[in-house]
Protein backbone atom coordinates (compact mmCIF):
# COMPACT_ATOMS: atom_id res chain seq x y z
CA UNK A 1 0.00 0.00 0.00
CA UNK A 2 1.39 3.43 -0.92
CA UNK A 3 1.88 5.98 1.82
CA UNK A 4 0.19 8.66 -0.23
CA UNK A 5 -3.58 8.26 -0.52
CA UNK A 6 -3.46 9.87 -3.97
CA UNK A 7 -0.67 10.75 -6.32
CA UNK A 8 -0.31 14.50 -6.78
CA UNK A 9 0.45 15.84 -10.22
CA UNK A 10 4.14 16.12 -9.60
CA UNK A 11 5.78 18.52 -12.01
CA UNK A 12 9.11 18.99 -10.24
CA UNK A 13 11.27 17.58 -7.47
CA UNK A 14 10.25 20.34 -5.06
CA UNK A 15 6.62 19.27 -5.36
CA UNK A 16 7.56 15.70 -4.54
CA UNK A 17 9.45 16.84 -1.45
CA UNK A 18 6.47 18.88 -0.27
CA UNK A 19 4.41 15.68 -0.34
CA UNK A 20 7.10 13.84 1.62
CA UNK A 21 7.12 16.69 4.17
CA UNK A 22 3.36 16.38 4.53
CA UNK A 23 3.71 12.65 5.17
CA UNK A 24 6.36 13.26 7.87
CA UNK A 25 4.17 15.89 9.53
CA UNK A 26 1.22 13.49 9.49
CA UNK A 27 3.30 10.78 11.15
CA UNK A 28 4.62 13.17 13.82
CA UNK A 29 1.08 14.25 14.73
CA UNK A 30 0.24 10.69 15.78
CA UNK A 31 1.84 8.41 18.40
CA UNK A 32 4.87 6.47 17.18
CA UNK A 33 4.22 2.95 15.92
CA UNK A 34 7.09 0.48 15.91
CA UNK A 35 7.38 -1.11 12.44
CA UNK A 36 7.01 -4.87 12.38
CA UNK A 37 9.48 -7.31 10.86
CA UNK A 38 6.86 -10.05 10.47
CA UNK A 39 7.02 -9.79 6.67
CA UNK A 40 10.71 -10.81 6.64
CA UNK A 41 11.16 -14.58 6.24
CA UNK A 42 12.86 -16.18 9.25
CA UNK A 43 15.43 -17.69 6.92
CA UNK A 44 16.63 -14.17 6.01
CA UNK A 45 16.71 -13.00 9.62
CA UNK A 46 19.01 -15.95 10.42
CA UNK A 47 21.63 -14.89 7.87
CA UNK A 48 25.08 -14.13 9.22
CA UNK A 49 27.32 -11.29 8.05
CA UNK A 50 29.16 -13.29 5.38
CA UNK A 51 25.96 -14.98 4.18
CA UNK A 52 24.18 -11.66 3.75
CA UNK A 53 27.12 -10.17 1.87
CA UNK A 54 27.16 -13.15 -0.47
CA UNK A 55 23.65 -12.41 -1.79
CA UNK A 56 23.90 -10.69 -5.17
CA UNK A 57 21.26 -8.94 -7.22
CA UNK A 58 21.38 -9.96 -10.88
CA UNK A 59 22.28 -6.94 -13.01
CA UNK A 60 19.67 -7.86 -15.62
CA UNK A 61 16.96 -6.90 -13.11
CA UNK A 62 18.37 -3.46 -12.23
CA UNK A 63 15.86 -0.64 -12.09
CA UNK A 64 16.09 1.38 -15.34
CA UNK A 65 18.21 -1.36 -16.95
CA UNK A 66 18.24 -1.01 -20.74
CA UNK A 67 16.77 2.50 -20.67
CA UNK A 68 20.11 4.23 -21.42
CA UNK A 69 20.02 6.14 -18.15
CA UNK A 70 23.14 7.14 -16.24
CA UNK A 71 21.80 5.66 -12.99
CA UNK A 72 20.57 2.18 -12.12
CA UNK A 73 19.32 0.80 -8.80
CA UNK A 74 19.60 -2.59 -7.08
CA UNK A 75 17.34 -3.36 -4.10
CA UNK A 76 18.90 -4.93 -1.00
CA UNK A 77 17.02 -7.74 0.75
CA UNK A 78 15.79 -7.39 4.31
CA UNK A 79 17.52 -9.80 6.65
CA UNK A 80 20.59 -10.22 8.86
CA UNK A 81 20.48 -7.06 11.06
CA UNK A 82 18.50 -5.11 8.46
CA UNK A 83 14.92 -5.44 9.63
CA UNK A 84 12.19 -4.34 9.56
CA UNK A 85 11.92 -3.70 5.81
CA UNK A 86 11.57 -0.27 4.24
CA UNK A 87 9.01 0.72 1.62
CA UNK A 88 10.66 1.98 -1.57
CA UNK A 89 8.81 3.77 -4.34
CA UNK A 90 9.83 4.90 -7.80
CA UNK A 91 8.50 8.28 -8.95
CA UNK A 92 8.34 9.72 -12.45
CA UNK A 93 6.40 12.80 -13.61
CA UNK A 94 3.01 11.80 -12.24
CA UNK A 95 3.23 8.17 -11.16
CA UNK A 96 4.33 6.56 -7.91
CA UNK A 97 4.85 2.79 -7.88
CA UNK A 98 6.39 0.43 -5.33
CA UNK A 99 9.78 -1.14 -6.04
CA UNK A 100 9.28 -4.90 -6.09
CA UNK A 101 12.20 -7.28 -5.49
CA UNK A 102 11.58 -10.71 -6.97
CA UNK A 103 13.23 -13.73 -5.33
CA UNK A 104 14.66 -14.94 -8.63
CA UNK A 105 16.32 -11.58 -9.29
CA UNK A 106 18.83 -12.45 -6.53
CA UNK A 107 21.64 -15.00 -6.62
CA UNK A 108 21.28 -16.95 -3.35
CA UNK A 109 23.75 -19.72 -4.20
CA UNK A 110 26.40 -18.73 -1.64
CA UNK A 111 23.95 -17.98 1.18
CA UNK A 112 23.27 -21.71 1.87
CA UNK A 113 19.57 -21.26 2.61
CA UNK A 114 17.71 -24.20 4.09
CA UNK A 115 14.21 -23.15 3.04
CA UNK A 116 12.59 -21.79 -0.09
CA UNK A 117 11.90 -18.05 -0.01
CA UNK A 118 8.65 -16.41 -1.15
CA UNK A 119 8.40 -15.07 -4.70
CA UNK A 120 8.63 -11.46 -3.50
CA UNK A 121 11.42 -10.39 -1.11
CA UNK A 122 11.02 -7.48 1.34
CA UNK A 123 13.75 -4.88 0.92
CA UNK A 124 15.94 -3.07 3.46
CA UNK A 125 17.49 -0.46 1.17
CA UNK A 126 19.19 -0.05 -2.18
CA UNK A 127 22.44 0.38 -4.06
CA UNK A 128 22.87 3.24 -6.55
CA UNK A 129 25.02 2.59 -9.64
CA UNK A 130 26.65 5.11 -11.99
CA UNK A 131 29.49 4.99 -14.60
CA UNK A 132 31.99 6.62 -12.25
CA UNK A 133 35.24 5.41 -13.83
CA UNK A 134 34.33 4.18 -17.33
CA UNK A 135 31.37 5.04 -19.56
CA UNK A 136 30.71 1.36 -20.29
CA UNK A 137 30.80 0.13 -16.68
CA UNK A 138 28.52 0.87 -13.74
CA UNK A 139 30.08 1.39 -10.31
CA UNK A 140 28.37 1.44 -6.95
CA UNK A 141 28.38 5.06 -5.81
CA UNK A 142 25.96 5.00 -2.86
CA UNK A 143 24.07 2.65 -0.58
CA UNK A 144 21.17 3.36 1.78
CA UNK A 145 20.57 0.55 4.27
CA UNK A 146 20.10 0.13 8.02
CA UNK A 147 18.46 2.68 10.38
CA UNK A 148 19.21 6.02 8.61
CA UNK A 149 22.72 5.13 7.40
CA UNK A 150 23.95 6.04 3.94
CA UNK A 151 27.40 5.77 2.37
CA UNK A 152 28.74 7.08 -0.91
CA UNK A 153 31.97 7.10 -2.89
CA UNK A 154 33.98 9.25 -5.26
CA UNK A 155 36.51 8.03 -7.81
CA UNK A 156 39.23 5.65 -6.60
CA UNK A 157 37.64 5.30 -3.15
CA UNK A 158 36.63 2.29 -1.03
CA UNK A 159 33.79 2.21 1.49
CA UNK A 160 34.71 3.17 5.04
CA UNK A 161 32.85 5.60 7.27
CA UNK A 162 29.10 6.31 7.07
CA UNK A 163 26.75 9.26 7.25
CA UNK A 164 23.43 9.19 9.07
CA UNK A 165 20.31 11.27 8.66
CA UNK A 166 20.01 12.03 12.39
CA UNK A 167 21.38 10.94 15.79
CA UNK A 168 19.41 10.99 19.04
CA UNK A 169 20.93 10.75 22.54
CA UNK A 170 24.22 9.34 21.23
CA UNK A 171 26.82 8.99 24.01
CA UNK A 172 24.38 9.71 26.85
CA UNK A 173 24.12 7.36 29.84
CA UNK A 174 20.99 5.74 28.46
CA UNK A 175 20.00 3.77 25.40
CA UNK A 176 20.54 5.62 22.13
CA UNK A 177 17.49 6.04 19.93
CA UNK A 178 17.99 4.88 16.35
CA UNK A 179 15.53 6.44 13.88
CA UNK A 180 14.89 4.45 10.72
CA UNK A 181 13.92 5.04 7.12
CA UNK A 182 10.22 4.25 7.01
CA UNK A 183 9.86 4.95 3.28
CA UNK A 184 12.15 6.00 0.43
CA UNK A 185 11.26 7.54 -2.93
CA UNK A 186 13.61 7.24 -5.91
CA UNK A 187 12.99 10.10 -8.34
CA UNK A 188 13.52 8.83 -11.85
CA UNK A 189 16.40 10.82 -13.41
CA UNK A 190 16.54 12.08 -16.96
CA UNK A 191 18.45 9.82 -19.36
CA UNK A 192 21.60 11.98 -19.39
CA UNK A 193 21.33 13.19 -15.79
CA UNK A 194 24.47 13.56 -13.68
CA UNK A 195 22.53 13.82 -10.41
CA UNK A 196 19.69 11.95 -8.76
CA UNK A 197 17.21 12.81 -6.01
CA UNK A 198 16.24 10.44 -3.21
CA UNK A 199 13.48 11.35 -0.74
CA UNK A 200 12.89 9.65 2.58
CA UNK A 201 10.64 9.71 5.61
CA UNK A 202 12.53 9.08 8.85
CA UNK A 203 10.66 7.96 11.95
CA UNK A 204 11.39 7.31 15.63
CA UNK A 205 9.65 7.75 18.99
CA UNK A 206 11.05 11.30 19.27
CA UNK A 207 10.43 12.65 15.79
CA UNK A 208 9.48 12.17 12.17
CA UNK A 209 11.41 13.83 9.39
CA UNK A 210 11.42 14.44 5.66
CA UNK A 211 14.77 14.21 3.85
CA UNK A 212 15.89 15.09 0.37
CA UNK A 213 19.24 13.74 -0.83
CA UNK A 214 20.63 15.05 -4.13
CA UNK A 215 23.51 12.78 -5.16
CA UNK A 216 26.14 13.99 -7.65
CA UNK A 217 28.77 11.34 -8.42
CA UNK A 218 32.26 12.47 -9.39
CA UNK A 219 35.87 12.60 -8.25
CA UNK A 220 34.53 14.08 -5.01
CA UNK A 221 30.95 12.78 -4.90
CA UNK A 222 28.59 15.21 -3.15
CA UNK A 223 25.25 14.71 -1.43
CA UNK A 224 23.12 17.79 -0.79
CA UNK A 225 20.80 17.20 2.16
CA UNK A 226 17.65 19.01 3.22
CA UNK A 227 16.01 17.89 6.46
CA UNK A 228 12.62 18.93 7.84
CA UNK A 229 12.19 17.55 11.39
CA UNK A 230 8.92 17.36 13.32
CA UNK A 231 9.39 16.69 17.07
CA UNK A 232 6.93 14.47 18.93
CA UNK A 233 8.68 15.17 22.24
CA UNK A 234 11.79 16.85 23.58
CA UNK A 235 15.23 15.42 22.84
CA UNK A 236 18.22 15.78 25.17
CA UNK A 237 20.79 15.48 22.41
CA UNK A 238 19.89 16.02 18.77
CA UNK A 239 22.84 15.22 16.49
CA UNK A 240 22.67 16.94 13.09
CA UNK A 241 24.62 15.59 10.07
CA UNK A 242 26.16 12.76 12.10
CA UNK A 243 29.17 10.86 10.77
CA UNK A 244 30.11 7.41 12.03
CA UNK A 245 33.50 5.75 11.66
CA UNK A 246 35.82 3.04 12.96
CA UNK A 247 39.13 3.60 14.73
CA UNK A 248 40.82 0.52 16.15
CA UNK A 249 44.49 1.44 16.17
CA UNK A 250 46.67 4.30 14.94
CA UNK A 251 50.10 5.81 15.41
CA UNK A 252 49.76 6.01 19.18
CA UNK A 253 48.99 2.32 19.76
CA UNK A 254 51.21 -0.72 19.35
CA UNK A 255 49.96 -3.34 16.93
CA UNK A 256 48.77 -6.70 18.20
CA UNK A 257 51.11 -9.65 17.88
CA UNK A 258 48.30 -11.36 15.93
CA UNK A 259 47.91 -8.46 13.47
CA UNK A 260 50.56 -7.51 10.92
CA UNK A 261 48.94 -4.16 10.13
CA UNK A 262 50.45 -1.04 11.73
CA UNK A 263 47.20 0.97 11.69
CA UNK A 264 43.50 0.11 11.34
CA UNK A 265 41.00 2.93 10.91
CA UNK A 266 38.49 4.53 8.51
CA UNK A 267 39.49 8.04 9.59
CA UNK A 268 42.31 9.35 11.74
CA UNK A 269 41.04 12.76 12.80
CA UNK A 270 38.24 15.27 13.21
CA UNK A 271 38.66 18.51 11.25
CA UNK A 272 36.58 21.59 12.11
CA UNK A 273 36.41 24.99 10.37
CA UNK A 274 35.15 27.78 12.62
CA UNK A 275 33.31 30.93 11.60
CA UNK A 276 36.36 32.93 12.69
CA UNK A 277 38.61 31.19 10.18
CA UNK A 278 40.38 28.82 12.58
CA UNK A 279 40.96 25.18 11.61
CA UNK A 280 40.92 22.60 14.42
CA UNK A 281 42.43 19.13 14.12
CA UNK A 282 41.66 16.44 16.70
CA UNK A 283 43.41 13.04 16.27
CA UNK A 284 41.06 10.11 16.88
CA UNK A 285 41.64 7.39 19.45
CA UNK A 286 40.29 4.07 20.67
CA UNK A 287 40.04 4.97 24.36
CA UNK A 288 39.98 2.72 27.39
CA UNK A 289 36.64 4.24 28.42
CA UNK A 290 33.99 6.37 26.73
CA UNK A 291 35.41 9.75 25.75
CA UNK A 292 33.32 12.77 24.72
CA UNK A 293 34.84 16.00 23.42
CA UNK A 294 32.80 19.12 22.68
CA UNK A 295 33.86 22.16 20.66
CA UNK A 296 31.61 25.15 21.29
CA UNK A 297 31.05 27.04 18.03
CA UNK A 298 28.85 29.69 16.50
CA UNK A 299 27.71 28.78 12.97
CA UNK A 300 30.48 26.36 11.95
CA UNK A 301 31.75 26.61 8.38
CA UNK A 302 32.33 22.86 8.19
CA UNK A 303 33.45 19.67 9.91
CA UNK A 304 34.39 16.17 8.92
CA UNK A 305 36.00 12.87 9.77
CA UNK A 306 39.18 12.74 7.71
CA UNK A 307 41.51 9.94 6.60
CA UNK A 308 44.62 12.13 6.40
CA UNK A 309 47.24 9.36 6.20
CA UNK A 310 47.13 8.04 2.59
CA UNK A 311 50.33 5.97 2.72
CA UNK A 312 49.67 2.27 2.03
CA UNK A 313 52.68 1.42 4.24
CA UNK A 314 50.75 2.73 7.25
CA UNK A 315 48.10 0.01 6.82
CA UNK A 316 49.54 -2.86 4.73
CA UNK A 317 46.00 -4.12 4.05
CA UNK A 318 45.32 -5.29 0.50
CA UNK A 319 41.71 -6.25 1.26
CA UNK A 320 40.36 -3.39 3.39
CA UNK A 321 42.29 -0.68 1.48
CA UNK A 322 42.26 1.73 4.40
CA UNK A 323 44.46 4.12 2.42
CA UNK A 324 41.56 4.54 -0.05
CA UNK A 325 38.82 5.18 2.51
CA UNK A 326 37.09 8.52 1.83
CA UNK A 327 36.94 11.48 4.16
CA UNK A 328 33.47 12.98 4.65
CA UNK A 329 33.24 16.76 4.89
CA UNK A 330 30.01 18.47 6.03
CA UNK A 331 29.41 22.03 4.83
CA UNK A 332 26.35 23.77 6.34
CA UNK A 333 24.10 25.80 4.04
CA UNK A 334 23.00 28.91 5.90
CA UNK A 335 23.75 29.59 9.55
CA UNK A 336 23.24 26.80 12.07
CA UNK A 337 23.53 29.23 14.99
CA UNK A 338 25.17 28.42 18.30
CA UNK A 339 25.97 24.91 19.42
CA UNK A 340 28.82 22.45 19.67
CA UNK A 341 30.57 19.94 17.51
CA UNK A 342 30.53 16.76 19.56
CA UNK A 343 33.04 13.93 19.11
CA UNK A 344 32.27 10.58 20.75
CA UNK A 345 34.97 7.90 20.97
CA UNK A 346 33.83 4.48 22.20
CA UNK A 347 36.16 1.66 23.32
CA UNK A 348 36.24 -1.12 20.72
CA UNK A 349 38.05 -4.48 20.63
CA UNK A 350 37.61 -5.11 16.89
CA UNK A 351 37.41 -3.33 13.57
CA UNK A 352 33.89 -4.61 12.85
CA UNK A 353 32.45 -1.99 15.22
CA UNK A 354 31.87 1.67 14.38
CA UNK A 355 33.10 3.45 17.51
CA UNK A 356 33.49 7.08 16.40
CA UNK A 357 30.64 9.58 16.06
CA UNK A 358 30.83 13.26 15.15
CA UNK A 359 27.74 15.47 14.94
CA UNK A 360 26.55 19.05 15.33
CA UNK A 361 24.44 19.62 18.46
CA UNK A 362 22.39 22.85 18.48
CA UNK A 363 22.55 24.88 21.68
CA UNK A 364 18.80 25.34 21.77
CA UNK A 365 17.08 22.24 23.10
CA UNK A 366 14.60 20.50 20.80
CA UNK A 367 11.12 20.42 22.35
CA UNK A 368 7.79 18.87 21.47
CA UNK A 369 6.09 20.55 18.53
CA UNK A 370 9.28 21.98 17.05
CA UNK A 371 9.75 22.04 13.31
CA UNK A 372 13.47 22.27 12.50
CA UNK A 373 15.11 22.80 9.13
CA UNK A 374 18.73 21.97 8.27
CA UNK A 375 20.47 22.09 4.90
CA UNK A 376 24.02 20.96 4.22
CA UNK A 377 26.34 19.28 1.76
CA UNK A 378 28.43 16.17 2.45
CA UNK A 379 31.46 15.53 0.23
CA UNK A 380 33.42 12.27 -0.13
CA UNK A 381 37.09 13.23 -0.49
CA UNK A 382 40.17 11.20 -1.26
CA UNK A 383 42.42 14.27 -1.00
CA UNK A 384 41.29 16.56 1.81
CA UNK A 385 44.54 18.54 2.01
CA UNK A 386 42.97 21.56 0.31
CA UNK A 387 40.43 22.00 3.09
CA UNK A 388 42.94 23.34 5.62
CA UNK A 389 45.19 25.80 3.75
CA UNK A 390 47.80 26.19 6.51
CA UNK A 391 50.26 23.61 7.85
CA UNK A 392 48.53 20.39 8.88
CA UNK A 393 49.18 17.98 11.75
CA UNK A 394 50.12 14.85 9.79
CA UNK A 395 50.99 12.58 12.72
CA UNK A 396 50.64 12.48 16.50
CA UNK A 397 52.73 10.05 18.55
CA UNK A 398 52.68 9.37 22.25
CA UNK A 399 55.51 8.21 24.49
CA UNK A 400 56.81 8.46 28.05
CA UNK A 401 59.37 10.64 29.77
CA UNK A 402 61.91 9.15 32.14
CA UNK A 403 63.08 10.01 35.61
CA UNK A 404 66.66 11.35 35.32
CA UNK A 405 69.30 8.70 35.92
CA UNK A 406 66.81 5.84 36.39
CA UNK A 407 65.27 5.02 33.03
CA UNK A 408 61.95 4.56 34.82
CA UNK A 409 58.83 6.32 33.50
CA UNK A 410 58.05 9.59 35.23
CA UNK A 411 54.63 9.40 36.92
CA UNK A 412 51.84 11.37 35.22
CA UNK A 413 54.23 12.54 32.51
CA UNK A 414 53.95 11.87 28.78
CA UNK A 415 55.79 12.93 25.65
CA UNK A 416 53.81 14.02 22.60
CA UNK A 417 55.45 14.29 19.18
CA UNK A 418 53.41 16.12 16.53
CA UNK A 419 54.60 16.51 12.93
CA UNK A 420 53.25 19.37 10.82
CA UNK A 421 53.56 19.71 7.04
CA UNK A 422 52.05 21.72 4.22
CA UNK A 423 51.38 25.41 3.76
CA UNK A 424 54.38 27.66 4.28
CA UNK A 425 56.18 25.05 6.38
CA UNK A 426 57.41 23.34 3.20
CA UNK A 427 59.45 26.37 2.10
CA UNK A 428 60.82 27.62 5.42
CA UNK A 429 64.56 27.28 5.86
CA UNK A 430 65.70 25.41 8.99
CA UNK A 431 67.19 28.52 10.58
CA UNK A 432 63.86 30.32 10.68
CA UNK A 433 62.72 31.00 14.30
CA UNK A 434 59.61 28.81 14.29
CA UNK A 435 58.04 28.54 17.75
CA UNK A 436 55.02 26.87 19.33
CA UNK A 437 52.06 28.42 21.14
CA UNK A 438 50.74 25.80 23.56
CA UNK A 439 47.78 25.93 25.95
CA UNK A 440 46.92 23.23 28.48
CA UNK A 441 44.07 22.62 30.91
CA UNK A 442 44.40 19.98 33.61
CA UNK A 443 48.19 19.84 33.62
CA UNK A 444 51.39 21.68 32.82
CA UNK A 445 53.93 21.75 30.01
CA UNK A 446 57.38 20.75 31.23
CA UNK A 447 59.32 21.22 28.00
CA UNK A 448 58.70 22.32 24.40
CA UNK A 449 60.90 21.82 21.35
CA UNK A 450 60.32 22.78 17.69
CA UNK A 451 62.66 21.54 14.97
CA UNK A 452 62.61 21.07 11.18
CA UNK A 453 62.01 17.63 9.64
CA UNK A 454 63.57 17.73 6.15
CA UNK A 455 62.23 14.28 5.23
CA UNK A 456 58.66 15.61 5.63
CA UNK A 457 59.32 19.12 4.35
CA UNK A 458 57.77 20.04 7.69
CA UNK A 459 58.41 20.75 11.35
CA UNK A 460 58.11 18.73 14.56
CA UNK A 461 56.67 19.81 17.88
CA UNK A 462 57.77 17.80 20.93
CA UNK A 463 55.92 18.34 24.20
CA UNK A 464 56.70 16.90 27.62
CA UNK A 465 53.52 17.21 29.65
CA UNK A 466 52.54 16.44 33.21
CA UNK A 467 48.85 15.86 33.82
CA UNK A 468 46.98 16.02 37.09
CA UNK A 469 46.52 12.60 38.65
CA UNK A 470 43.41 10.72 37.42
CA UNK A 471 42.26 13.72 35.36
CA UNK A 472 42.43 14.24 31.60
CA UNK A 473 44.44 17.14 30.20
CA UNK A 474 43.33 19.17 27.18
CA UNK A 475 46.00 20.62 24.89
CA UNK A 476 45.96 23.08 22.00
CA UNK A 477 49.00 24.03 19.94
CA UNK A 478 49.99 25.93 16.80
CA UNK A 479 53.31 26.66 15.16
CA UNK A 480 54.20 30.29 14.52
CA UNK A 481 56.82 32.41 12.83
CA UNK A 482 57.06 35.63 14.83
CA UNK A 483 53.42 36.82 14.94
CA UNK A 484 52.21 34.70 11.97
CA UNK A 485 50.25 31.50 12.64
CA UNK A 486 51.61 28.79 10.30
CA UNK A 487 49.37 25.84 11.12
CA UNK A 488 45.91 24.68 12.02
CA UNK A 489 45.20 24.28 15.72
CA UNK A 490 46.14 20.81 16.92
CA UNK A 491 44.01 19.69 19.87
CA UNK A 492 44.43 16.59 22.01
CA UNK A 493 42.85 14.98 25.04
CA UNK A 494 45.54 13.34 27.20
CA UNK A 495 43.81 10.74 29.34
CA UNK A 496 45.26 9.13 32.47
Amino acid sequence: MLLFSANPAWSDVAAIFRSVEAEAARLAAAPYQQPAATSVPTELLRLGYDQYRSVRYRAAGNLWRGESRSFEVQPLPAGFIFSPPVKIFVVNDDVERPLVAARDAFDWSDARLAEQLPAEIPVAGFRLLFPLHRPDQLDEVAVFVGATYFRFLGREQSYGLSARAIAIDTGLPRREEFPHFRAIWLVEPQRSASEMDVMAVVDSPALAGAYRFTIRPGTDTTVDVEAQLFLRHGVSLLGIAPLTSMFLRGERRERSHQDFRPEVHDADGLLVATQEGEWLWRPLDNPQSLAISAFALNAPRGFGLVQRDRDFASYQDLEANYHLRPSYWVQPVGSWGEGELRLIEIPSPAEIHDNIVAAWVPRRAAVAGDRLTFRYRVVALKDASWLSPAGRAVSTRLGTTQLPGTGAPAPNQRRLVVDFAGGELAVLRPEQPVTAAVDIRGGRVIATRVEPVPALAGWRLTLDVESEAARPAELRATLRLRDQVLTETWTYGLRP
